[in-house]
């Protein structure tokens, strides 16, 4: 089969990439039918690509994405991630492109990140949707003095798939806190990292690109939780004090 066929199999929600949570309340979530999807795609880490060496270091930039295959969202309007690991202090460009075509879908500077971390796009913001079935590239990019040749780069490709009317019938009916593991049983990855971001579930986030080799970006994002919390408990000794 060629390689850019899309191979579609049936499966069971039960594959899914994270064991659900049960409570007392609450049942698991039962497993639904749903389609998961192989497209060739995958991501290219962002680092200086040119033959002269630096004279200070360097932010690196990672997509949040899989790689070796292209992330999936049933959303024609997703919210996208990415890390660096440092302040960025040149011009950051976000560019979304659709194979065939001559221009991008949307090539616009972006603020620049002021410090490490992950940070969000979203597509809505910028009035563009996704057609079903495109294999898009969407790339984050680092200026350096308009030379090409010495930008740093990160890419990662994703595709909009139709959403299982199984899968949206079972979303609907559990908690929220459940619903980004839902989305990543069937394999939608960004609408899974964007459920955990806005619910500010860093445990199922971390999971979630720890497993797809984003030691990085996750380790961070553990960091700051844990000194996030960690804060919040001394001052709330300190106000009981």
């Amino acid at each position: 089969m060629p390689k850019n066929w899309i191979t579609v199999i049936l499966a069971g929600a039960n594959l899914a990439c994270f064991p659900p949570h049960s409570t007392a309340q609450t049942a698991p979530p039962q497993p639904v039918p749903v389609v998961f999807v192989s497209i060739p795609g995958g991501t290219v880490e962002g680092k200086f690509r040119g033959t002269v060496k630096p004279t200070m270091p360097l932010p690196t930039v990672k997509i949040i994405a899989p790689d070796g295959y292209s992330g999936l969202t049933a959303s024609p309007s997703p919210n996208l991630y990415f890390y660096v690991s440092e302040r960025v202090t040149k011009e950051t460009r976000f560019t979304i492109r659709a194979p065939g075509q001559p221009t991008p879908i949307i090539e616009t500077c972006i603020q620049q990140p002021q410090a490490a971390g992950i940070y969000a796009i979203h597509l809505a913001d910028h009035r563009v949707r996704l057609e079903p079935g495109i294999i898009y590239t969407w790339s984050i990019s680092i200026i350096f003095d308009h030379a090409p040749s010495r930008d740093i780069v990160a890419s990662a490709t994703l595709v909009r798939v139709p959403l299982d009317f199984n899968l949206d019938t079972a979303v609907r009916a559990v908690p929220a806190q459940h619903r980004a593991e839902l989305f990543a049983s069937a394999n939608l990855w960004y609408d899974a990292v964007a459920i955990a971001e806005d619910l500010n579930q860093h445990a199922v986030l971390d999971a979630m690109i720890n497993r797809v080799g984003l030691l990085e970006p996750a380790t961070y994002d553990l960091q700051t939780t844990a000194l996030a919390t960690q804060s919040c408990l001394f001052s709330q000794r300190d106000s009981r004090n």
